[in-house]
């Protein structure tokens, strides 16, 4: 008589069936163990040591809770930290042109610094990132910070340096040379000649005002030229410090000569249509380290602001 107790397992193929073979001993064997198992499950369940107790369940609640608390808390932080990676931004940008304008650092250290905001930029990304992974560094707001701190020490003694230094702070050209409701039609950058249609580098910037409007110093500093030109008209051009210095054509007239000292704000000249142009209107250059450069970003105050 055969005593051994076989398991058939029937797959979809049929050509594949499985068997498992043990005795009737070992059958017998594991039914009376799992048997008292079974009871004993049955009996637990019915006592209720299985169910969660009233206090576990209620901290299991209050646990919950905190962790979504934790999250919208984390959601906000997360638009705080874009506001400061905007903020910081602006910072930058005005710390270089600060910086430009004073000449207290190289132009290699401004670009430096350009690069370094990038970086910072990116790795604001990658710690955003990490917030909404839920990734370790989600709560490292450190760094950020510390470049908080150290940008506001920057312009804490950037201030000191300035308040100290007060023939500096006049000196910067940050004037718009004309009234506010002077329009700028032309900006720096390449644009289309209106004499050869060619493409050229505009080295400046055009305000379109009235013929006869004061033209203004844009920070103190010393007439270098004051003259005319066939191609700029009556021109003048003032150095205000030893490695910035602004320049001002197609003037109707100038009131300055050179080797002057003029403030910032006084009148250099009036507005006209003198050497090459098609219209009235004022030309204006800066020029840093001797390189033109766009003026638009260092001008941040007007007449009206005086």
């Amino acid at each position: 008589m055969d005593r051994k107790i076989r398991i058939y397992f029937f797959p979809r193929d049929a050509s594949r069936v499985r068997a498992i073979v043990f005795s009737r001993r070992a059958g017998l064997i594991a039914l009376f163990a799992a048997v008292p198992l079974c009871l004993l499950g049955f009996w637990l369940m019915g006592t209720g040591l299985l169910r969660e107790d009233e206090a576990r369940r209620l901290e299991r609640i209050k646990l919950e809770r905190e962790a979504a608390a934790l999250d919208e808390k984390t959601g906000e932080m997360q638009k705080e930290i874009e506001v400061l990676r905007r903020n910081l931004d602006s910072l930058e940008s005005i710390r270089i042109s600060v910086t430009l304008s004073s000449g207290l650092e190289t132009q290699r250290e401004d670009e430096e610094a350009l690069r370094d905001a990038d970086r910072g930029t990116l790795s604001r990304a990658a710690r955003l990132t990490g917030l909404v992974s839920g990734t370790p560094r989600a709560r490292d707001f450190a760094a950020p910070l510390n470049r908080v701190r150290g940008m506001s020490r920057f312009l804490d003694s950037t201030l000191i340096v300035l308040t100290r230094e007060a023939d500096l702070a006049a000196r910067l050209p940050t004037l718009k040379p004309v009234s506010s409701t002077g329009i700028m039609t032309r900006g720096y950058g390449p644009s289309r000649d209106p004499f050869t249609g060619r493409k050229a580098l505009h080295a400046g910037a055009d305000f379109s005002v009235p013929p006869g409007s004061p033209v203004r110093a844009a920070g103190g500093g010393t007439v270098t030229e004051a003259g005319s030109d066939p191609l700029w008209g009556y021109y003048v051009r003032i150095r205000h410090t030893s490695r910035v210095e602004t320049f001002y054509s197609h003037l109707q007239r100038t009131g300055v000569t050179p080797g002057r000292d003029v403030a910032r704000g006084e009148v250099i000249g009036w507005v006209g249509q003198s050497g090459a142009t098609t219209g009235p209107h004022l030309h204006f250059e800066m020029r840093v380290r001797g390189e033109r450069v766009d003026p638009m970003p260092y001008l941040i105050t007007s007449v009206r602001d005086l």
